[in-house]
């Protein structure tokens, strides 16, 4: 199976990386926003030669992303998504959605960082996952709620990767400190 291609396209860069660590894991995702307020993404995630299975858990639900508390501590890769009435509007709400290697969903609506956060009650969305012996294909489709058409989407698209004792970091908007923190609108990059 192959994903049909979308418009929007790049690599995912890496968060800080220490010196020596082996091959790292190669993060591309393609991305597009219907006029409905669907915010489709593809990620392809490729692991270096001879780099171990994925960091999966198979006790999570492959249905109830309201069930998955923890399911960033594996393999995920994940979408932040904030519609804006104009590019300053950095304090409104955000979407997180997160996807392992089995399909496995994770989903919150984030009030306020650290402090204002549930699952929502309702998220329409759409998984696909292809697993190869070397990558892991995923497209991820959300409806992002409150969307009004026209307005503008900022976010993250970001992959949480390997063992807890050698756990990496990629995304398209990083933050300056060593500690990855994506949760911070005020780095969020326009997407569409």
């Amino acid at each position: 199976m192959r994903f049909t291609p979308l418009p929007h396209a790049t690599q995912l860069r890496p968060h800080s990386v220490a010196p020596g660590t082996a091959a790292l894991p190669h993060v591309q995702v393609r991305w597009q926003l219907s006029a409905e307020g669907w915010f489709a993404a593809t990620f392809r995630v490729t692991r270096p030669m001879g780099a171990a299975c994925w960091n999966c858990n198979p006790d999570f639900s492959r249905t109830d992303y309201r069930e998955n508390w923890g399911l960033w501590e594996h393999d995920v890769v994940e979408l932040f998504l904030q519609p804006r009435p104009h590019p300053e509007a950095q304090s409104g709400p955000y979407l997180e959605v997160q996807i392992s290697p089995l399909g496995q969903p994770f989903a919150l609506w984030v009030e306020e960082p650290a402090r204002r956060f549930a699952p929502p009650a309702k998220l329409a969305f759409t998984k696909e996952v292809l697993l190869e012996p070397d990558a892991w294909q995923t497209r991820l489709s959300v409806r992002i709620p409150d969307y009004e058409p026209g307005a503008l989407l900022f976010g993250n698209l970001t992959a949480c990767l390997g063992p807890a004792q050698a756990r990496g970091f990629w995304g398209l908007a990083l933050n300056a400190e060593s500690t990855p923190d994506f949760h911070r609108p005020a780095d969020f990059v326009q997407l569409i």
